[in-house]
């Protein structure tokens, strides 16, 4: 990831060698996927252009961030941030910004600034999340039907035609919150690592019912490959939330 962030700098600062202006103009750089970034400022030397980020790496859902610039060496600053779309706004002349999202995940912000004839380039990620970047570990609570994701199992639980169909949710309930807690521990870091770890705890918790669970388990499978297309379900924290949802759910249903 860092690499990417790398390259993106250094043809920043290129561009910016033939043209300060032309760095303050170019909205088509930066990496393609969050990073994590340490700041590191230093003394300010020769009218050389030097950004200093004040600000919070992570905020809870809804909850306002503010960026502040103001101690950097530079006269212009320029903002971007990953994905596009998002609601932010900047403010002070660029030197500072404030940020809120409703939706969980990395948004990464890069800014440049131009003193004199030198630029310089630091890139941010803040994470957006439930006030922690890992999910607390426990048993969920099941939720009403209507809720989310765990109203959506209980729903596709209505296909499943087992006439030991609670026994067996609250099985399949247990094999979801013990993939979750592995997660949780680290013990599974990729999304390969967690569906086959899924897979194979599923199939040892239905035993010779898995076939009657067919038409549930297809349904979990599209939601979830919707979800990964929509980038909500990409990292470990957000497989352990939405493991935990799917665990809720089920529990509903063997109730």
């Amino acid at each position: 990831m860092w690499t990417k962030v790398k390259n993106a700098a250094i043809l920043l600062v290129a561009i910016a060698g033939l043209s300060v202006v032309g760095l303050l103009a170019w909205d088509n750089y930066g990496p393609k996927t969050p990073v994590n970034y340490n700041i590191t400022p230093g003394p300010v030397v020769n009218a050389k252009a030097e950004i200093i980020i004040e600000g919070p790496k992570e905020v809870a859902v809804g909850q306002l961030a503010r960026l502040d610039v103001t101690k950097s060496a530079g006269g212009t600053f320029k903002w971007k941030v990953l994905p596009e779309g998002v609601d932010f706004e900047v403010y002070d002349d660029g030197r500072k910004v404030i940020f809120s999202s409703g939706t969980p995940g990395d948004y990464v912000f890069i800014v440049a600034c131009a003193n004199d004839n030198d630029v310089d380039v630091k890139v941010l990620t803040i994470r957006v999340g439930e006030g922690s970047p890992v999910t607390p570990p426990g048993p969920p609570n099941p939720p009403a039907p209507s809720a989310g994701l765990s109203g959506k199992v209980v729903d596709w639980a209505n296909l499943v035609t087992s006439p030991n169909k609670k026994a067996e949710a609250q099985k399949l309930a247990e094999s979801f919150t013990k993939v979750r807690q592995d997660i949780v521990n680290g013990q599974l870091a990729t999304a390969e690592q967690i569906i086959v770890a899924t897979k194979d705890s599923n199939r040892a918790a239905l035993g010779n019912s898995l076939a009657l669970w067919v038409p549930f388990l297809e349904k979990l499978q599209k939601e979830m490959q919707l979800q990964a297309e929509a980038g909500v379900l990409v990292t470990p924290e957000q497989h352990a939330k939405v493991w935990g949802e799917i665990a809720a759910g089920l529990l509903t249903v063997s109730k």
